[in-house]
């Protein structure tokens, strides 16, 4: 039989913390090996390069978007503007007829004219060539002197009065109306002699703006007289 005195039983108390202490003891972690550490420092350094990997991409994407880099997908980037060079429109031909000289000037070539009657005058200062007819048949005169009269103009040139009427500008005279009395065939026009008026015909160009110059009559005469003035369409 042992000398020894039996154990002393511990109390609640002590027995309480003695358990707390055991269960301290058992959740601290253990010490990390030297393979551990290795292995927690190469986690650490992937982690700071993926980081700063995905910094660098965001910034890049912003710098994109704030320049315009990056296009919305429903609306292609606009390509640049590039400068197109339009020719210069061709410069209006000028001519000028002097009703007091008796003149018409064309691309610096000056032309005798024969003018028309005081009572047939026509009626504008500034004209636009309208068409032009190596021949051009005009209308007959009703109810005047002239009734059922027609005759051909050639090398005829026209324009459009404000009325929106063609009418006769330019034409020339056949050559027995040069041998007699020229100004009595002008009723409403502007005669040039056979050879000018091929030339002027042919120089003058569609669209020309034709400044007339000079005094003209105050009236005109009915155009049973007047007859170089009546509207030409639709008798062509």
């Amino acid at each position: 039989m042992s000398d020894q005195p039996p154990p002393r039983l511990l109390t609640e108390t002590e027995l309480s913390a003695r358990l707390i202490g055991l269960a301290a003891h058992s959740a601290a972690p253990a010490p990390a090996t030297g393979a551990q550490v290795r292995s927690q420092a190469r986690r650490r350094r992937r982690g700071r390069r993926a980081l700063l990997s995905t910094s660098a991409l965001a910034a890049a994407a912003l710098i994109a978007v704030t320049s315009g880099a990056i296009a919305s997908p429903s609306k292609p980037a606009a390509s640049p503007a590039t400068s197109v060079p339009h020719p210069s429109p061709a410069p209006v031909q000028r001519v000028t007829v002097d009703l007091d000289a008796h003149s018409l000037t064309i691309e610096g070539r000056k032309f005798a004219i024969g003018t028309p009657r005081e009572t047939c005058p026509i009626g504008e200062t500034t004209v636009t060539v309208s068409a032009k007819y190596a021949t051009l048949t005009m209308p007959p005169a009703r109810g005047g002197k002239f009734d059922e009269y027609t005759d051909d103009r050639r090398w005829a040139v026209t324009f459009t009065d404000r009325s929106d009427h063609e009418r006769l500008l330019f034409f020339a005279l056949n050559p027995p109306e040069v041998a007699t009395s020229a100004k009595a065939s002008i009723h409403g026009a502007i005669a040039l002699s056979p050879k000018d008026g091929k030339r002027v015909y042919d120089a003058i160009k569609l669209g020309a703006r034709v400044e007339i110059r000079g005094r003209q009559g105050a009236s005109a005469a009915p155009d049973s007289v007047c007859y170089d003035r009546r509207p030409i369409t639709g008798y062509r």
